[in-house]
């Protein structure tokens, strides 16, 4: 249906914002240039975030799948949602669980366990979120909003304290348009200026960090409403007040299955899944968010698998790549997060209500082997949206191209050596050999 738009706008819109022109020249140490020789390119990282959650890093009960989550995850990642849900951090008052040997809470590694990880293996970590106020701990005085706000503050020195530089973003505020149907919060969730309280606090202890606003599933109604959007308005007005917010967060959770308890309201919820798909809707979305001119992440995603079968878990790799080249090229985008990697270890909340796991919204199977989808997105990462190239360096010792953002290798008979082409720079280096 829409192969037209996906062909035209989307692969012209890659081509054009996420690829830079690259000038080299390679000349030896006495200034006479390296000329008519063959030189190999090949691109070691993306500018690019792509990502997923690393809620289950050594969760497992077995040494084998904790290695082979941690084996896995570097090879599709370079960038990680690292969770500082306030319930699990601080379960019990005054002895947060930042350490990395810490006591197990289940899908919550401490954190300085992910960062450490991430650290060692140049995936970049962010913070996933300083105001969640649904999960917070039972310790907290719920209704008192003076100790309230104190608790909050001792919570966001503590951070900063420990991962200020540390970490590519901070989520500071999550969800606020789904506040209404939480049962259990605080008084902080009914203040009336709390993008702003938030985001302040957030700048007060983390100056020089970017700070993040992220919300749920917000992309089809922006197509629909436009400016008048919630979500729209609400950043809107909080910029206008003072919020230094640097970068929009959206959600795009097909959560297909999680609360059916029927055959016949299984077949529903897939039907207004379709809309989820539309890459018309999904790049109007865009388009009218973009508007507010600040960076875009897709913070948290999930395609469903409709079934156990072949064909089942191809529609998920195919939506997958649909969804993904969309965002992939529009100019606003930096990153894109999915959610759950494994399937089987996503979040329930216990009551029957609400069971993400039924949705088999996963990119690997239950055993840590990757499913279609995982492939066509490793595919995607680093083939597709990949540059590897033989050039050959003319009279003057000079070899241009055009590759996607990231960092380079180029090497002949006798050396290596790295370079870049990033957005905003000059795409000009002089290579001495």
């Amino acid at each position: 249906k829409n192969r037209g738009l996906l062909d035209g706008r989307v692969k012209r819109d890659i081509e054009k914002y996420r690829k830079g022109y690259c000038k080299l020249r390679f000349i030896y140490g006495n200034g006479k240039p390296f000329k008519n020789a063959k030189i190999t390119v090949n691109q070691v990282t993306h500018d690019f975030g792509f990502g997923a959650n690393i809620f289950m890093l050594d969760e497992f009960d077995n040494d084998e799948y904790n290695e082979r989550y941690r084996d896995g995850f570097k090879k599709y990642f370079n960038l990680a949602t690292v969770p500082f849900y306030w319930d699990g951090l601080e379960p019990e008052k005054g002895k947060p669980r930042y350490d990395k040997n810490s006591p197990k809470v289940w899908r919550r590694p401490a954190p300085e366990l992910c960062v450490e990880y991430c650290e060692e293996n140049g995936i970049m970590p962010k913070l996933h979120c300083l105001v969640y106020d649904k999960f917070i701990p039972k310790w907290l005085p719920l209704e008192c909003m003076k100790d309230m706000e104190k608790f909050y503050e001792e919570r966001f020195a503590q951070i900063s304290e420990r991962f200020s530089g540390r970490l590519l973003e901070f989520e500071v505020i999550n969800e606020l348009l789904c506040e209404p149907g939480w049962n259990y919060k605080s008084v902080i969730s009914g203040k009336r200026d709390i993008i702003e309280w938030s985001f302040g606090l957030a700048r007060k202890y983390l100056p020089n960090e970017t700070l993040v606003i992220n919300e749920g599933n917000p992309l089809l109604n922006l197509s629909v409403t436009r400016c008048r959007n919630a979500y729209f308005m609400m950043i809107e007005n909080a910029i206008k007040s003072g919020a230094e917010i640097d970068k929009i967060g959206l959600q795009h959770h097909i959560f297909t299955g999680a609360t059916d308890k029927t055959e016949e309201a299984y077949e529903n919820s897939v039907k207004r899944g379709n809309e989820m798909v539309d890459p018309v809707k999904i790049l109007k979305g865009l388009d009218v968010i973009s508007e507010l001119g600040l960076p875009l992440e897709m913070t948290e995603v999930t395609v469903p698998t409709f079934g156990e079968t072949e064909e089942d878990e191809e529609l998920q790799a195919e939506l997958l790549e649909l969804l993904y080249s969309v965002w992939f090229s529009h100019p606003a985008m930096r990153d894109i997060v999915y959610w759950n990697v494994p399937d089987g270890y996503a979040y329930d909340d216990g009551s029957g209500r609400w069971n993400e796991n039924n949705c088999r919204g996963g990119l690997w199977h239950h055993d840590l082997t990757p499913k279609k989808s995982a492939l066509r997105l490793k595919k995607l990462i680093n083939e597709i949206w990949h540059t590897d190239l033989e050039l050959i360096t003319d009279e003057n010792g000079y070899a241009e191209f055009r590759g996607f953002y990231g960092k380079y290798n180029a090497s002949g008979k006798d050396f290596t050596v790295e370079f870049g082409i990033h957005k905003g720079e000059t795409p000009m280096a002089v290579i001495t050999l």
